[in-house]
């Protein structure tokens, strides 16, 4: 009876452990494609964040953003003619913004001898900056270690979420209209899922650009694809012309002015307002800064 017990309590105790680890392997995409497939979204019942997805938000539409003082400068000093340049256009999506533009997710779990898992790769992102979690309670490396658009990642179940800390990102942006992020930025996120939908959430936390943590969250939706088998006659999909993994970097647009980077300078971005017009708020509003993103700020707007 006692030996009975014993083993027990030990499966009970693995059980438990396996329970707070809701199974996020597999396929996952977007629940909507994007306002510009002409509502296909629609198909999915719902429409999340299409612009985001698709062809990008609205130049300098920073509401909601804690951008401190040199952030908003450099934000309006972008030029979306940067991504046609050679150098740009083969940049991926950095962990700071990925989840939140397109992106079609394949999560595999890597397992040691007692079917543990150890760590997570998660693909699928644009240009495929493929991030690995690592489980196995490994330190980040020194700073000095080379920074990559995905970035070291850590991570540990709690409670049934995967939470993650990563670090060692390049600079980029934490939304596709010239919001930039530092390279000493770093990004916590919460993995959820629900059933068939996957709930990620993410903090950027950058002591260079944002004056606040940056929230955002995103869903995904399970698409079983199964497990095709190889083929010897046709090449393989990642060397095909699939935008998500491939590139050739080739001026887009030509220039007469060889070396020629696009942006404005000081005061002369011409989208300022245009964006505030639309929607009806004041041109200082779409500008950001962190008191943009509580609820109270509607009464300062009415003011």
């Amino acid at each position: 009876m006692i030996k009975r017990l014993f083993c027990l309590a030990i499966l009970g105790q693995a059980f438990s452990v396996h329970a707070q680890e809701a199974d996020i392997v597999g396929s996952w995409n977007q629940p909507a494609p994007g306002l510009s497939l002409g509502g296909v979204a629609a198909l999915f019942g719902f429409i999340e964040d299409a612009i985001e997805r698709a062809d990008g938000p609205p130049v300098v539409d920073f509401l909601g953003i804690p951008l401190n003082e040199e952030a908003l400068s450099r934000a309006l000093a972008y030029d979306s003619a940067l991504l046609g340049v050679p150098e740009h256009v083969c940049m991926r999506h950095p962990s700071q913004y990925s989840y939140w533009g397109p992106a079609q997710l394949r999560i595999a779990a890597q397992l040691d001898y007692n079917l543990d898992a150890i760590s997570y790769t998660i693909g699928g992102t644009f240009r495929r900056a493929d991030r690995t979690i690592w489980l196995d309670g490994r330190d980040h490396p020194s700073e000095y270690a080379p920074h990559t658009w995905a970035g070291f990642t850590t991570g540990h179940w709690e409670n049934g979420t995967l939470i993650t800390t990563t670090t060692h990102l390049k600079w980029g942006w934490i939304r596709r209209n010239g919001v930039p992020s530092s390279d000493q930025a770093t990004v916590t996120t919460y993995y959820q899922r629900n059933g068939d939908v996957l709930t990620i959430t993410w903090f950027v936390d950058d002591p260079h650009y944002l004056t606040d943590t940056y929230i955002k969250s995103v869903d995904f939706i399970v698409t079983p694809r199964g497990i095709s088998t190889a083929s010897f006659t046709v090449e393989a999909a990642d060397t095909g012309s699939d935008v998500f993994s491939q590139c050739l970097n080739r001026a887009e647009i030509f220039r007469p002015e060889l070396h020629y980077v696009p942006h404005y300078l000081p005061g002369e971005n011409p989208f300022i307002g245009e964006w505030a017009e639309e929607i009806g708020v004041p041109v200082e509003a779409t500008l950001g800064g962190a008191e943009t993103a509580y609820p109270e700020y509607k009464e300062q707007l009415q003011e």
